[in-house]
């Protein structure tokens, strides 16, 4: 019953041993009598505790560090993919946060874009990156990844095989951004009506 209560809780609450011996002392008390330790009664149920209790070296200020240094690199930050990728930061921002959106927004970003750019199509993308060229905007790697990391991410993963240059090439944009401005031959390029731009 214990391990299965365990299995049961994992991602939806902490599970260190001063999270439940202070809101659960019941389930606590019993794991310690029947598996000798909270340890060892989370690793009996499958999980790994030192992974677990990793989160005590979580703070406030250091969540939301964190969150936004995987944001300026162009890092996914949907609850998914934190709770597959970095387990011990989405239990963190669990216990500090009581969610990972209210995380997100404490750090100053807007969740409801996060969740959007989770499901972005490479044809959507690439209205985007044409969106922001005809704009004016400057598609030079250094402000791509200073100002729209996300579009730098999956453009380089989507489109360009890893390239920034690429995804831009993907976008039929050949200008190249090497060189200083005045020497840049502009790309002409026909935006499809297939995908309305704002939703980012």
């Amino acid at each position: 019953m214990i391990k299965e209560y365990i299995i049961s809780s994992n991602g939806k609450e902490p599970l260190n041993s001063h999270y439940y011996s202070t809101n659960h002392p019941s389930i606590y008390a019993a794991a310690e009598r029947i598996f000798g330790s909270w340890g060892n009664a989370i690793n009996a149920a499958g999980l790994d505790y030192n992974a677990i209790r990793k989160y005590k070296i979580w703070t406030r200020m250091r969540i939301v560090q964190t969150i936004r240094k995987k944001s300026k690199a162009g890092e996914q930050l949907s609850s998914q993919y934190i709770q597959n990728n970095c387990k011990s930061l989405y239990m963190a921002a669990v216990h500090h946060f009581k969610s990972w959106g209210q995380a997100i927004k404490a750090s100053g970003l807007d969740y409801n874009k996060i969740r959007m750019r989770r499901s972005m199509t490479e044809e959507q993308i690439r209205a985007e990156i044409i969106r922001l060229y005809k704009s004016g905007e400057d598609m030079a790697y250094s402000n791509i990844r200073k100002n729209h990391q996300y579009l730098l991410a999956y453009g380089m993963k989507k489109l360009g095989g890893g390239s920034w240059a690429e995804a831009r090439r993907a976008c039929g944009i050949m200008e190249n951004f090497r060189l200083p401005k005045e020497k840049r031959r502009p790309s002409k390029i026909r935006m499809k009506k297939c995908w309305q731009p704002g939703l980012f």
